[in-house]
């Protein structure tokens, strides 16, 4: 019976390596990391020298700051997911806009939305319409005779 152990298995598995994270995941500091400076800075803190009110109050509100801030980019980040789904209604209806250079409108079926570096854009047949461009949305109507 042999007792050999497969080397290069074990140093994979067994690596200090494994749970190292990235400068980008260390430096990024949160309200949690926050909160814990603060409690940390309250439990150390010189008895015979403690935390003025003034520098507390500070504190306190650089915390609130950092938490509005971070509600407010959750918030954001869902409106420019909805965003998408409201011009998606568009898709399969007739719009009207004025290229540059162009004298008239043209006239397009909306087959769907793009997105690019925070622009949205139409896409009617083999053209990226700025949304900002447009100057009409209507129903597509087939006429009958």
């Amino acid at each position: 019976m042999s007792n050999w152990v497969d080397v290069t298995s074990v140093a994979k598995n067994n690596s200090i390596y494994n749970n190292v994270k990235t400068f980008e995941q260390k430096s990024a500091l949160g309200k949690d990391e926050f909160l814990k400076i603060l409690t940390t800075q309250l439990a150390n803190q010189d008895p015979s020298s403690p935390l003025q009110d003034k520098d507390f109050i500070a504190q306190m509100a650089t915390f609130s700051s950092l938490e509005q801030m971070t509600n407010l980019n959750k918030a954001f980040e869902k409106f420019t997911g909805n965003q998408m789904s409201q011009f998606a209604a568009v898709i399969g209806k007739e719009v009207s806009w004025t290229p540059d250079g162009a004298v008239g409108p043209v006239t397009g079926v909306v087959k769907g939305v793009s997105s690019q570096e925070g622009n949205y854009f139409y896409l009617v047949g083999n053209e990226k319409v700025p949304m900002t461009k447009v100057t009409e949305i209507k129903q597509v109507t087939t006429e009958t005779n």
